[in-house]
Order: C-alpha cells, then structure tokens, then sequence
C-alpha cells in the first residue's frame, strides 16, 4: 500500500469518526441530555472523537470505532425512543454521507486521485454504518439492543461483553466481518454506478 492510500485512510477515518461522534452527541442534546455539551462533543473537531486504538484499527484495517459519547438517557422525555434514536441515527448519518460522497465521486472526480479520496471516505462511512449496529460494547447496537430487551437480558449482555469483543476483535481480524459487510458498500456503489451511468445514457 502507497503513502497516499494511507493518507486518504487516515483523512477517511478522520471524517467518519467526526460525522459518527457529532451526530450523537447532537441527537442526545437536542433531546436534553446536557453531558454532550459538557464534554464538548457536538463538535466535528475529530480531537474530540477519536479514540486511539479504535482509530489506529479503523486506518488499517477499515472498522473501528470513535471516543465514546457519554448519554444520560434519564434526560429523554421517552428514554426508549430517545436511546434508541441516539444510537441508531449516527449510523444513518454515516450511510447517507457516504451515499452522497460517493455520488460525488461520480459526478465532479475531477482527477482520479480526487476520486480515490471520494470513494475512499464513502467507504469508511457505509463500512462504519453497518459495523456499528453490531451488538457489541463500544458499538451502538449493544446499546440498542440492550434498549429493545429486558432488564435481565440487559445485564446477561453486559456480563457477556467482555467475551463477545474478544469474538468480534477476532472476527474484524480474520476478515470475517469485511466478507460481511463488504458486499453490502459494493452493492451499494454499484447501484450508484448504474443509476449515473443510465443518466449519462439518456442525456
């Protein structure tokens, strides 16, 4: 891999950490939660967001994770739906960013180096999206998940966690998680693909 895959990496990790961590922190403030804003996390500053370890594994190897927001859902007027929403909007936001980037991509890659960063970054967040709903502490569908069940079934996961990221840290490094998720951003750009090239035919 060259120097300039590597940057593109680093400024795609960047992005996607920031949208990701700034998205939450928003939602959770807006529904009156005010640690967010106390911790100066509705921010895009990446400082704010990354997450060393997490990072340096999302840069090589395309998953990973951000700092983690701390919530109080005791905020919420509805503390179900506003976790819920808390931790399920950040990966829509992440999904729509990299629809439109990769959009982008097609339409004003003006180079292809332009284009490679695009994609690039379209990449990290649609991988980022997905990988997020995994049910596994620090990922958000732990959270979520942990929300749609009882309270018994909420303590066993929490028990349970410290197994389940030794399963996922492996699975991310066997590549098990990218033969996954993988298929879904190819799906993803090949259909944006075919839709601009269609345009580009009838115009």
């Amino acid at each position: 891999m060259n120097t300039t895959m590597i940057f593109f990496q680093i400024i795609a990790a960047v992005v996607t950490v920031s949208i990701h961590g700034f998205v939450k922190a928003w939602v959770s403030a807006l529904l009156g939660d005010p640690l967010p804003k106390r911790d100066r996390r509705v921010t895009l500053n990446p400082i704010k967001h990354i997450e060393p370890i997490g990072f340096i594994i999302m840069v090589a190897l395309g998953f990973g994770w951000a700092k983690p927001v701390e919530t109080a859902s005791i905020y919420y007027k509805d503390r179900r739906m506003g976790t819920i929403l808390t931790y399920t909007l950040p990966s829509v936001a992440c999904l729509i960013i990299g629809v439109v980037v990769y959009t982008c991509a097609i339409l004003i890659g003006s180079s292809f180096e332009v284009y490679l960063l695009l994609r690039m970054i379209a990449l990290f967040n649609i991988r980022h999206a997905f990988f997020n709903i995994i049910p596994v502490y620090p990922l958000d569908g732990s959270k979520i998940l942990s929300t749609l069940r009882g309270p018994n079934q909420a303590i066993r996961m929490v028990n349970n966690q410290m197994f389940l990221q030794m399963i996922l840290i492996m699975a991310v490094l066997w590549g098990f998680v990218g033969t996954v998720i993988d298929p879904i951003y190819r799906g993803i750009f090949a259909f944006l693909g075919q839709i601009f090239m269609t345009g580009s035919m009838l115009w």
